[in-house]
């Protein structure tokens, strides 16, 4: 998903950053933009997706209502709150290197297992809107609604962590270079 977005920012380059990027030691700083570019779009997009969530879990708020299920509202409401806190902070989040002038410096491997990061976030808001579809066919098939919101809240929880030890990995990037650190590769090994 991110090198997607880093092969579009390159190809919207002008001539200047063209040529900036061909002089000596600027190269990687032009990557390094290319790269934060990327990032910010990327989170956006996670973002987009945990909005989408949202908006179609607000649906489901009211076809529980109307299926008699107000007892249940404030636990709905409590896992839309927490949906919408982890999309403010993936939208305000910082930006995953650091930059030009700064004491620390983030190598290409580290920014690439910052990518690992952002490919188990998108996954991740993916299964949440499988977890809002199996709520509203709980409600319509009066099934157990309980679970279902149990399986969704654990989802939000599962992202925020992600993001949690992304943020910590922007801060502290050595952190990166242990593969333990990482998110597995492995769509279904998480959680």
């Amino acid at each position: 998903m991110t090198e997607n977005f880093v092969e579009s920012a390159k190809n919207q380059m002008g001539g200047v950053e063209r040529l900036l990027k061909g002089l000596p030691g600027i190269r990687g700083y032009v990557d390094k933009e290319l790269r934060r570019d990327a990032d910010k779009r990327v989170r956006e997009a996670i973002a987009a997706s945990l909005d989408q969530s949202r908006a179609a879990l607000v649906a489901v708020q009211n076809n529980l209502l109307k299926a008699g299920g107000l007892a249940l509202m404030d636990e709905v409401n409590e896992a839309a709150v927490a949906l919408q806190t982890l999309a403010d902070r993936i939208k305000t989040a910082s930006y995953g290197y650091a930059g030009l002038f700064d004491p620390v410096r983030v190598k290409e491997a580290q920014l690439d297992a910052l990518v690992r990061f952002d490919q188990a976030l998108a996954r991740e808001a993916g299964a949440l809107h499988a977890r809002v579809e199996a709520l509203a066919a709980a409600i319509q098939q009066r099934a157990d609604f309980n679970a279902a919101l149990e399986e969704f809240n654990r989802t939000v929880t599962h992202l925020n962590s992600l993001f949690g030890k992304r943020g910590q990995a922007i801060e502290v990037p050595t952190l990166l270079d242990d593969p333990a650190y990482l998110p597995s590769e492995d769509p279904g090994a998480a959680r």
